[in-house]
């Protein structure tokens, strides 16, 4: 199937000259879907007198409880009014009419218009396939003229090269023997200078690896005196380091024993009081109670063996003491 340029259109083969149209636009479909044709309603003097009765009878319902004289005179204005709304619906219904008319013939004109204008478009459409589907058939002929003559090179072409390619091959391989003679010598000679070059290379390369070697070797020697030297001073400092932290310790311990021992001995000497007191206000009880056991002043200090200051290992510094 070929298609056309302008994507729409479709001719079957380049044989025959059928047309394919294409499948009817959105545009189609929306004509179709809001065509609806008019509906009016012609009211009859039936209806109407209906309309106009039933309202009519509502109203005397409501004068009727009022009055009788003024139900009849309703009636009279009822049937005035019934004329009226008679003449006035008659009125607007040909008014109605005639603007149907005037709104139907516009419609008719618009349709007559838009269909001559769509099948004056459709004529063109179509001159203009068929002039597109001859177009196409003369280019597929030209085209398969074209191949025909292609395919027709291409054969003389490829007889011409394949005897050349034979007259080649002959050529070459002459060529290839005289060549392979001279490649043989020339190998050869090639090897024999390569023999000699890769023996003075490689006393050349022996000897700059020996200079390499103690080169390296004297180089490995000095960075090793070097670092050497450099772990040495290294140990040094950090050894005087350490010294100095030694000393500072053993100072700091020397004066927290001397706290300590001040410590002990006034807590010795507070204890001491302590037991005076405790000794004169147990005299003291015992004289003035003498009714009362004794130990009645044990509370002021407990009989200890050994004090708590001495069992704990308590560090004191010098806030402690003051």
């Amino acid at each position: 199937m070929i298609r056309n340029p302008d994507f729409d259109t479709f001719v079957c083969c380049a044989v025959c000259s059928k047309l394919i149209p294409p499948p009817p636009t959105p545009e189609t479909f929306d004509r179709i879907r809001e065509y609806k044709p008019y509906k009016t309603r012609y009211y009859t003097h039936k209806d109407i007198l209906g309309k106009s009765i039933s309202s009519v009878t509502d109203d005397d319902f409501m004068y009727l409880t009022c009055s009788k004289e003024s139900a009849y005179k309703n009636m009279n204005n009822s049937k005035d009014a019934v004329e009226e709304a008679l003449n006035r619906a008659e009125v607007l219904h040909k008014q109605d009419i005639e603007e149907l008319k005037k709104k139907h013939q516009q419609t008719l004109e618009n349709t007559v218009k838009k269909t001559r204008a769509e099948m004056l478009q459709h004529l063109e459409m179509e001159l203009k396939r068929e002039s597109e589907a001859a177009e196409q058939r003369n280019t597929h002929k030209l085209q398969r003229l074209m191949l025909q003559l292609a395919m027709e090179k291409m054969t003389a072409v490829a007889e011409g090269r394949q005897d050349e390619r034979c007259k080649a091959a002959i050529h070459l391989a002459k060529q290839e023997k005289k060549f392979l003679e001279q490649i043989h010598q020339a190998g050869v000679i090639a090897n024999e200078i390569y023999q000699k070059n890769l023996q003075r290379l490689a006393w050349e390369k022996k000897h700059e690896l020996e200079m390499a070697f103690m080169v390296s070797q004297k180089e490995f020697e000095e960075e090793t005196r070097k670092l050497l030297e450099n772990a040495d001073n290294i140990r040094e400092a950090q050894l005087e380091e350490v010294n100095t932290e030694v000393n500072k310790k053993e100072s700091e311990i020397l004066s927290l024993n001397q706290q300590l021992e001040c410590m002990t001995a006034w807590k010795d000497s507070l204890e001491a009081e302590i037991l005076e007191i405790r000794e004169a206000f147990q005299k003291y009880i015992n004289l003035t109670f003498p009714q009362l056991a004794p130990g009645q002043a044990d509370f002021i200090l407990p009989f200890r063996k050994i004090s708590a200051f001495r069992d704990s290992g308590v560090e004191l510094n010098k806030s402690t003491v003051q």
